[in-house]
């Protein structure tokens, strides 16, 4: 169970590395709002980099699954 509670904590950790990158984002779009080309550029990078925490979450999270499965079997 070792293995597992490393990998767990590992993942939650990683969860909040994603969220802190993802209010960083948000915090650099807000400032940038001053002129529109500037702001709309802030937010289309905001939208891929939330677009990739998902896709890293769920990639994570599937990881996590596998390996709960092997241990369970």
């Amino acid at each position: 169970m070792g293995k597992l509670s490393t990998l767990y904590n590992g993942w939650i950790d990683d969860v909040a590395d994603i969220l802190e990158g993802l209010a960083e984002a948000a915090e650099i779009a807000e400032r940038s709002i001053e002129g529109a080309p500037l702001a709309r550029t802030m937010v289309e990078d905001l939208r891929a980099r939330i677009d990739a925490a998902i896709r890293e979450v769920a990639e994570r999270t599937n990881t996590l699954t596998v390996e709960i499965a092997g241990f369970q079997a």
